[in-house]
């Protein structure tokens, strides 16, 4: 024993020497980034430590720690910190470094803090440290600067420094200064122009340009969303996925994963947030947790699409404490934080319906916990919606969130007519009637949009006929590729002609809604017309007992939902007028009837309300495990929710 002690400690003891003299022998600069460049941050930290052990005061030791910090570990306050002290450092004390690295250092110094200042929001601080950079340096980095101008709202500064950097011979500034502009005028809502400068960017882009290729082309197929052209936006952005990099600032699946989720393609949905998730995992941990938040809630609208409130949900409730950064983004921390605030109200709402629907069969002890579930999401609902209209009344951004696809709106189209419940009908009836006054081709291409939000306030607030002109408005030139604004346009359509007696204008639009996305049906807190009957069978009776009371159906023409039983099955069948099947499931006969009845409700509404995508072999996982959703069946969160 104490010979074995004695061979640890000796090892120990060299151990120590050999960091010790590591640390006295300090690398060349051009060794240190050469690591940095091939991303040995772990080996760029543990030297910086060692050498910090021996002189805590040592230049290159603060600098290697903050770039390990920066790059390596996304620790941007510990980065601020070394950083800015390896530059006092060596400004009070050049003699601490070797003569023919001190002015090197120091310039690598400078552009680490600018960067820093950049993506902390630093925004005076990072234009002060690009000046500082020139004088000291002789390198005109002023290009830089046109992004932080723009931050602080200085739009017409940047334009006339961005029209300077515009006559660089540098290929590199050139685009810099394309890409600045065309952020500028997406700012401001002038997507044509914004649109121009990102094509005159994306025609010059080389191969060489691969660092920055993925956030350039997606930032045009970003405008020609806007202009509704989506056919290019998704060519724009599937091209921008084939140019990954670590150092990439965009993400292009994040991106293409909510176009497709639009279109109400969630197949591809799906596999694009695995992807989105594959992407972050390789690149640099600063960026991956620049854009962390908004993958999460890219995630959590995929889930709520698809009709998995509960998996959402947990996201949501993950993340809402931490916001990302907007650095990198030209949108500020409040239209951030509307935006996972109104997906937190909307995956909330279908939550609770969801919850409905369960408290209708389970037993009392199960009911009792539902119930309570229940009343933490009332809870939360009101909490959100009382910061929504904090954000929004008294600081008057309402009207720019109820504009479709605004400059920085984070509100997704086909939830955004909900917003009418979150500060109230009255209030947004007027607003949309303002905006629906104005003229102009940005008015004109606004005006599908808002006839739907004005729609649905409308029929939710009663005004059947009204809220029905407003719709058929809306669906004339509403592009087909909302296909969920419009699953949700119908669904509203149906439950406003069953209200004025047109049972046969109905019984179309119901079909139409439930085809397209039925989960918008429990999201708008609806219920179907249905037809229910059983073959008399012990399980069948018990299972439409419990149906009849499902705050999803009602009793009436539209479709009809049979129970019966088979064997040792019990099965159940939603079908439409023409005997088409919509949904169908079965459940085991067990020895306890209420139980298979209850399993039978449970899946029914579970395949009549969610999409037939199979979410269950994929291999999820978040940060506690696993997340079992509403089915009973496990959803694997591993590459749809990413980890963390």
């Amino acid at each position: 024993m104490v010979r074995s002690l004695a061979l640890w400690f000796l090892a120990a003891v060299a151990l120590f020497a050999q960091a010790q003299k590591q640390a006295q022998q300090q690398p060349d600069l051009a060794t240190v980034r050469q690591w940095i460049d091939t991303g040995r941050f772990i080996r760029v930290r543990e030297l910086g430590e060692a050498i910090l052990r021996v002189n805590k005061n040592s230049p290159m030791g603060n600098y290697m720690m903050g770039v390990a910090m920066q790059r390596g570990e996304g620790n941007l306050p510990l980065a601020r910190y070394y950083l800015g002290r390896a530059r006092t450092l060596i400004e009070r004390s050049p003699a601490s470094v070797a003569n023919d690295q001190v002015a090197d250092l120091h310039a690598h110094i400078l552009f680490e803090m600018l960067l820093v200042a950049g993506l902390t929001e630093k925004h005076e601080e990072q234009i002060q440290l690009v000046g500082e950079y020139g004088r000291l340096f002789g390198v005109d980095m002023g290009e830089r600067s046109g992004w932080s101008l723009m931050k602080l709202g200085r739009h017409n500064e940047a334009r006339q420094l961005m029209q300077k950097y515009l006559k660089s011979k540098d290929p590199d500034t050139r685009r810099g200064a394309l890409n600045t502009l065309g952020s500028i005028e997406m700012s401001l809502g002038n997507y044509e122009e914004a649109f121009r400068w990102f094509t005159i960017l994306k025609n010059e882009l080389t191969e060489r340009d691969v660092v920055n290729i993925a956030t350039l082309v997606r930032n045009r197929a970003e405008v020609a969303n806007v202009l509704l052209q989506f056919d290019v936006a998704e060519a724009d952005t599937l091209l921008a996925t084939k140019y990954f990099h670590p150092s990439s600032y965009s993400n292009p699946w994040m991106s293409l994963s909510l176009l497709y989720t639009t279109e109400g393609r969630l197949a591809e949905a799906v596999s694009a947030i695995s992807s989105m998730h594959a992407w972050d995992r390789r690149s640099d941990p600063t960026l991956e947790q620049q854009r962390w938040n908004d993958g999460q809630q890219a995630t959590a609208i995929v889930l709520l699409a698809t009709g998995y409130p509960d998996a959402a949900l947990q996201i949501v409730r993950r993340i809402r404490s931490k916001p990302d950064r907007r650095g990198t983004t030209s949108g500020t921390m409040e239209q951030a934080e509307i935006g996972l605030l109104y997906l937190w109200r909307e995956t909330l709402r279908m939550q609770r319906e969801s919850l409905r629907e369960q408290m209708v069969w389970e037993p009392w002890q199960e009911w009792a916990v539902s119930g309570f579930d229940r009343l933490k999401v009332e809870r939360e609902l009101w909490a959100a919606n009382s910061r929504l209209n904090a954000l929004l009344v008294p600081e008057k951004r309402l009207p720019w969130i109820l504009r479709p696809y605004a400059p920085d709106s984070p509100v997704t189209e086909w939830m955004r007519p909900g917003l009418y419940g979150a500060v109230g009908g009255g209030l947004v009836r007027a607003e949309l009637e303002k905006l629906l006054a104005r003229t102009g081709k940005l008015a004109d291409r606004e005006k599908p949009y808002l006839h739907a939000a004005l729609g649905e306030s409308l029929i939710m607030g009663g005004e059947w006929d009204k809220g029905l002109a407003a719709l058929t408005a809306a669906k004339e030139k509403l592009p087909q590729e909302e296909v969920l604004l419009r699953a949700r346009m119908e669904a509203l359509a149906a439950h406003a002609l069953e209200r004025m007696g047109q049972l046969d204008r109905a019984a179309v639009a119901w079909r139409n809604a439930m085809e397209r996305n039925a989960g918008l049906i429990r999201l708008l807190d609806l219920s179907i017309p249905v037809r229910l009957s059983s073959d008399n069978s012990p399980g069948a009776n018990e299972a439409v007992r419990w149906l009849e009371k499902s705050p999803r159906f009602h009793a009436g023409r539209g479709f009809a939902l049979s129970v019966s039983t088979t064997g040792r099955r019990l099965y159940a069948q939603l079908t439409g007028r023409d005997g088409a099947v919509l949904a169908q499931a079965s459940a085991t006969i067990l020895p306890d009837v209420k139980d298979t009845a209850r399993m039978l409700c449970k899946e029914i509404h579970r395949k009549a309300f969610a999409t037939k995508i199979d979410l269950s072999q994929m291999d999820i996982n978040s940060l506690d495990g696993s997340v079992t959703s509403g089915d009973s069946s496990q959803i694997g969160l591993k590459e749809l929710f990413g980890t963390k």
